[in-house]
């Protein structure tokens, strides 16, 4: 008997069945978000690799990846050999089973596997089919696998980020696999309501390159309306001043005062009462004007002193003002534990370990406290019994088949 470590919760979306094909982050990004509302996200791996993520190292802890048991906490795990006829019968059956089916493979693979909208939903009419891709199912590009890094490059996210002294910069985080993933649990979301009313499911197409030219689509706006190009302003900003980064003794801060009350406020809170008057700095226009002698004023006084000190006075002063943290003081900080958003969950493999839960915070329907990423296989007899009614012996059958089940991979805790 596998441990039941992972079961549905009773948020918004209790009582949803939830079939995952995807990997590495945005798909799972979605599903994870699911799962946090309850929706009981039954994820299906390789039996020999399982997703590429458990193998992303570093970072990670006693042989688990730190990518894959963030993204793909709360579901549960089954490994299924979809290469073998009864593999995929098993996936049908369950996908016939299932309200939501996620997936993020290159166009036509799932077609190939006989797991496709327009196979599946002649049987399945309700079923609510979500595919996300680089460049969507239809058109010249569909072919094209989707790549974060690809899609930041081709759609200017690249060149807008960073300053005209530095090459296009890739943003830190995978901004447009996670904006994909939350776009596609928008549109099951609305899928679901839309079925509520009309009884059916659909097809919903979201690719990786239309996420990030809509996202990004009010900075798309100004080429659409002049036919050029934005400056490349890094931290500062071609409509307000000052807005940008200031050394303080122990670190930087970013400060955002671009209006003519803020920077009354900003000087007040820096003891700078004589700027606000300064024909140099009286309006926006003129701080615009003016920045090399704005921020050597504002430079000189934030560098007497600590990011604590300087961000408390201006946040008392109602200035907008944050440290730039590493990951680890962001973790440490106060906002972090005042927001409840690090849970402390016990993982099989793992042990004790902290993990960044939901941010929606809904009065009624609360989202769930996360809980562990599942293991290669944990769930599979468990899944496969409760929802298809398979018995213990068509189960030791097809594991001894190596229809079902890891292949040198850990399956479950002891």
């Amino acid at each position: 008997m596998q441990p039941e470590t992972t079961t549905a919760g009773s948020g918004p979306l209790h009582g949803l069945k939830v079939l995952d094909f995807t990997r590495v982050i945005a798909g799972p990004y979605l599903t994870a978000m699911l799962a946090d509302l309850g929706a009981d996200v039954i994820k299906v791996e390789d039996p020999r690799t399982g997703d590429d993520a458990r193998s992303h190292f570093p970072p990670g802890k006693n042989g688990e990846a730190a990518i894959f048991v963030h993204l793909n906490r709360s579901k549960r795990g089954i490994a299924v050999d979809m290469g073998t006829e009864e593999g995929r019968e098993t996936i049908r059956a369950l996908a016939l089973e299932s309200d939501v089916l996620v997936e993020n493979f290159r166009p036509g693979a799932m077609k190939r596997l006989g797991l496709d909208f327009e196979t599946l939903s002649v049987e399945h009419p309700r079923l609510i089919y979500c595919s996300i891709s680089g460049y969507g199912h239809s058109g010249a590009f569909s072919h094209l696998p989707g790549y974060d890094p690809i899609t930041q490059a081709e759609t200017g996210y690249m060149y807008m980020t960073g300053d005209a002294s530095m090459p296009p910069i890739r943003a830190g985080g995978s901004v447009i696999d996670v904006l994909t993933g939350m776009h596609g649990a928008l549109a099951i979301t609305s899928a679901l309501h839309a079925r509520a009313a009309t009884g059916t499911g659909q097809f919903l197409d979201v690719p990786l390159f239309d996420t990030a030219m809509s996202t990004l689509g009010y900075m798309l706006q100004g080429p659409l309306l002049t036919g050029e190009n934005p400056a490349r302003l890094g931290n500062t900003s071609f409509f307000m001043a000052p807005n940008g980064l200031y050394d303080c003794s122990d670190g930087k801060i970013m400060v955002s005062a671009g209006n003519n009350r803020l920077f009354g406020k900003l000087c007040a809170a820096l003891d700078l009462t004589d700027m606000p008057e300064d024909p140099l700095f009286t309006t926006n226009s003129d701080r615009l004007g003016n920045l090399d002698a704005m921020n050597a004023r504002l430079g000189a006084r934030l560098a007497e002193n600590t990011r604590e000190h300087w961000i408390g006075r201006m946040r008392e002063a109602g200035v907008p003002a944050g440290a730039v943290r590493t990951p680890l003081e962001t973790l440490a900080s106060p906002e972090a534990e005042a927001s409840g958003m690090i849970h402390t969950i016990t993982h099989p493999v793992v042990g004790e370990m902290r993990i960044v839960g939901n941010p929606m915070h809904m009065s009624a329907t609360p989202a769930q406290p996360p809980r562990p990423a599942p293991l290669l296989d944990q769930h599979t007899d468990q899944v496969l019994a409760e929802v298809l009614g398979y018995d213990a012996a068509r189960l030791a059958r097809m594991r001894e088949a190596g229809i079902i089940g890891a292949r040198g991979q850990r399956r479950e805790s002891a």
